[in-house]
């Protein structure tokens, strides 16, 4: 393990998120919150000292260029796993500089939510409305930035070394890809991001919403992250416009991004093909489809109220408006964004459960979403039905197949461990909340809400509610939760390997 070169890269994103930094500094500035700008400017020197300092301390001594030498696959998952447990870090800073809260742990916890677009908050309704607009605009940017990976933006300015980092960051890239299709690859992706960021952002512009406001939930949807400045989430809003435009990027931004990439490169007929060919996607719309009509229904038989906080409070013997909330937080749910529109806890039953559902399977593998991956319930699905094949006939063949193509045996065990590894760490932070006297309910959706990258769950930690009363170590460790969802598990869980480590 090459850590000099681990170290010198760490200390390069810390010298990024420092520049980061600077964004909401201006916006401090310009908005003339002295306290705020002082805070973002503060944590961008102590970020940029500390950062300058280890690149400058790691650096190679030989003639040849570090990047060039000794930075294979465990280190780019060091560097991975790493990067994101110092970025939530030193995304506290301005939290912990500017006072919004009372401990590092609460600060911790607000940049781990923002960077790994999760959405959890401990802050109040009246906390995140009294936020200046320099921290609501970092609160908020931070989903941007986790959006797209930092690491993504060390793999677009250093591309030297960036296999290894982008292979980590984003599965599935081919082991002989050379570093310049890397490059190229993290450019594509990023011109994407940036292209519909500022797409959503004019459309909400021209749908009635003012520019601060269409610039934050911009950063909360596209990331598919949930952060909002308004207590009341969208709800605040009351606008259909609103919804829809919300509604349908949360929506196209679950698909795999590879689609807009083809999109891009050779014309809509082969992207069209590529959505229609593909199981996965096919799936996650049917997901979306179906459990927007089943819980629309529901919503209409029932025909109670929709519960929005600060909200206009509507109850659902309006057909059309139970389906609209059914659709808004549907597609929520199953791409892991935040915003509310009403309060889905007080749902008949079937419906929070279904919900919860579509949280725990969530969009397609490639996409800014979170949950297991639409891809991976379908490979686990499969095998189990092969497993059962091939226990009624065992001399005969069975294969795992998606889209036409038999899987290897490697990919199914690895998704199938993927899994297996998910519900241990559930059961275990479920038990884990349970120790600290917190109920069943709230502490597994807790739990699923963390791990997924969702941001509310049940109960105490309703759409209504947050993660304020929950004790201090708790918190942690759902921070430490949200990072291992971000990544999958695996490049976090590497570095706790002893044998990781070992030359």
């Amino acid at each position: 393990m090459n850590l000099r070169a681990v170290l010198r890269m760490l200390g390069i994103v810390l010298v990024l998120v420092a520049g980061f930094l600077l964004v909401p500094a201006v916006v401090g500035a310009y908005f003339r919150e002295w306290d705020a700008l002082a805070a973002c400017l503060g944590a961008a020197a102590l970020c940029g000292a500390v950062g300058a300092g280890m690149t400058f301390v790691f650096r190679r001594s030989q003639a040849k260029s570090w990047q060039q030498t000794d930075f294979f696959r465990r280190e780019g998952l060091a560097t991975v796993g790493l990067s994101w447990l110092v970025v939530a870090v030193a995304g506290a800073l301005p939290y912990q500089l500017h006072g919004t809260f009372d401990s590092f742990i609460d600060a911790f916890f607000e940049s781990a939510s923002g960077f790994t677009t999760t959405g959890s908050t401990v802050l109040t309704g009246e906390g995140i409305t009294s936020l200046p607009q320099a921290i609501a605009f970092w609160r908020s940017f931070t989903h941007w930035l986790g959006g797209f990976g930092i690491v993504m933006v060390f793999v677009v300015l250093f591309p030297t070394g960036g296999r290894s980092l982008f292979r980590s960051e984003v599965p599935g890239i081919a082991r002989e890809a050379g570093h310049q299709r890397v490059r190229d690859s993290a450019l594509g992706l990023l011109r994407i991001y940036v292209g519909m960021t500022v797409l959503e952002f004019l459309c909400l512009v021209f749908v009635g919403m003012g520019y601060f406001d269409a610039l934050i939930h911009t950063f909360g949807t596209i990331p598919t992250g949930g952060f909002s400045n308004r207590a009341s989430s969208i709800a605040f809003y009351d606008s259909f416009s609103i919804e829809f435009v919300i509604t349908f990027f949360m929506f196209i931004c679950g698909f795999n991004f590879a689609i807009y990439d083809t999109l891009l490169r050779v014309g809509p007929r082969p992207a069209w093909r590529r959505v229609v060919g593909s199981l996965e996607a096919r799936t996650y719309a049917g997901f979306t489809l179906g459990a927007t009509l089943l819980i629309g229904l529901v919503l209409w038989f029932w025909g109670g109220s929709n519960g929005a906080a600060g909200g206009v409070l509507e109850d659902y013997r309006s057909l059309g408006h139970a389906m609209r909330d059914s659709l808004f937080q549907v597609v929520c749910l199953i791409t892991s964004t935040g915003f509310a529109t009403a309060n889905y806890d007080d749902w008949p039953q079937v419906c929070r459960v279904l919900l919860m559902f579509l949280a725990f399977v969530g969009a397609c593998a490639g996409s800014t979403g979170g949950g297991l991956k639409v891809v991976r319930f379908l490979i686990v699905w499969k095998a189990a039905v092969v497993g059962v094949q091939r226990f009624i006939r065992p001399r005969a063949i069975h294969q795992v197949r998606v889209d036409g193509q038999s899987l290897d045996e490697g990919v199914v065990a690895s998704v199938t461990g993927y899994f297996g590894l998910w519900m241990l760490v559930f059961v275990a932070g479920t038990l884990f909340l349970a120790a600290f006297g917190i109920d069943l309910e709230t502490g597994s959706t807790a739990v699923l809400a963390t791990l997924n990258n969702i941001g509310p769950g049940l109960a105490a930690v309703g759409p209504n509610m947050n993660f304020s009363e929950m004790p201090g170590l708790v918190k942690f460790v759902l921070s430490i939760f949200m990072i291992l969802g971000r990544l999958e598990f695996y490049a976090v869980v590497a570095l706790v390997v002893p044998g990781f480590w070992k030359r």
